[in-house]
């Protein structure tokens, strides 16, 4: 009885974010009507240049950039997509940023081929700020990812910078506070407790006594890991935290090491938690159906904390609070409102995400877990397979 009343009363918390989400998209298309957001050009008649920053490749960065896109024709920044649903559906943001550069999609804004960054594959910060002060050629950076944010997030030059999917912008130390950036070109998405939504549902649904948790031993990791979130709850609910550290893999040599320790945290793991929280790290989705072998040989659930792309992989769920899309375009209206004139730190960084369950029904039957009917009736998506 109490379970379902936790259920319940987590559903009922699930339709209100979802309706503050459709609330503050319409409010901001109603804000429109007045001209708020229409396009325009420099004052001299030019394009506005915007240049792009990630720290790595991933999904969560390419859907976000697709969502702002996608913002942008909607209010008439950008006037020609045809064919950019096929390209949008790419994994990789360098070749959706190289097709928005070399085509005639809008006379308002101009995507710079070669203002495209990715700090893992070798673009250095202090080369990025030497150009952002020396040549001047780009008006705004749109950032993904907390080290980018971190790069780019200062005050060594005055580009205005967009920074998205940061885990937590301030524990980075790359804004002052939700409400307040710290600096006049500065704006980071906000969404401070999403992680800790997703962490409470799962406890409603699984009341864990012990969680299981690999990730590296660093300041950067425990934020995007969510680690504060997971002590929190701990400490409120009274579970025990069972935690491994596997450093992050410094290039393709180094993945076979990675995988070996994760392999061997993982086989630890499964004997002696209830639960297991897959958080964000190097894990590519093919390689999750073996890894989270040891986890169904125990009938240990696997939550995940990225998204719908390791439960399609063999999690046993999510609640996903990443909506890229609507993010994509609230970050679009505020990207506009700058061009419009508007410092970053005058705008407004929070957008609450709305929550998606998503369930791996042969993973439940694989470790003999219930789905509760309650959760059933408001799951979002349901993968019935686990990869060969």
């Amino acid at each position: 009885m109490k379970r379902t009343i936790m259920i319940s009363g987590l559903i009922i918390s699930f339709l209100f974010i979802n309706l503050n989400v459709l609330f503050t998209l319409d409010s901001s298309h109603a804000a429109n009507k007045n001209n708020v957001l229409n396009p325009i050009t420099k004052d001299d008649g030019t394009q506005w240049r915007i240049g792009y920053c990630e720290s790595e490749t991933f999904a969560t960065y390419t859907k976000t950039l697709v969502g702002i896109v996608k913002g942008l024709y909607e209010r008439g920044w950008i006037t020609n997509l045809e064919g950019f649903d096929m390209v949008s559906k790419s994994d990789d943001s360098r070749e959706i940023w190289r097709w928005l550069a070399t085509r005639d999609i809008s006379p308002y804004i101009q995507f710079v081929d070669d203002a495209f960054y990715n700090l893992k594959k070798g673009a250095v910060g202090e080369n990025i700020t030497k150009r952002l002060n020396e040549q001047n050629d780009v008006d705004l950076m749109v950032v993904m990812g907390t080290q980018a944010g971190v790069v780019l997030g200062n005050d060594r030059h005055d580009t205005d910078i967009f920074i998205f999917a940061a885990s937590n912008a301030v524990r980075s130390g790359i804004i002052d506070s939700v409400e307040d950036s710290g600096l006049d070109h500065v704006w980071a998405h906000m969404d401070p407790t999403r992680f800790e939504r997703q962490l409470n549902a799962f406890y409603d649904i699984k009341q864990f006594k012990k969680l299981g948790i690999v990730y590296e031993d660093s300041d950067i990791a425990r934020v995007y890991s969510a680690v504060s979130e997971v002590e929190t709850l701990a400490a409120e609910k009274g579970f025990e935290i069972v935690r491994y550290y596997v450093a992050e893999p410094q290039g393709p040599e180094d993945y076979q090491r990675y995988y070996r320790e994760v392999r061997e945290a993982y086989d630890k793991l499964a004997t002696r938690v209830d639960a297991m929280y897959v958080t964000i790290a190097s894990l590519e989705s093919e390689k999750l159906p073996e890894l989270f072998t040891p986890f169904y040989e125990h009938n240990v659930p696997i939550f995940s904390q990225l998204g719908n792309i390791q439960v399609k992989n063999g999690a046993l769920m999510t609640v996903s609070v990443m909506d890229e899309l609507n993010t994509g375009r609230f970050g679009a209206d505020t990207i506009i409102k700058c061009l419009k004139g508007a410092k970053p730190r005058e705008l407004t960084q929070t957008f609450q995400c709305a929550p998606r369950i998503i369930f791996n029904s042969e993973v439940a039957k694989k470790i003999g877990f219930k789905i509760p009917f309650e959760l059933i009736i408001v799951t979002d998506e349901v993968y019935g397979e686990i990869p060969e």
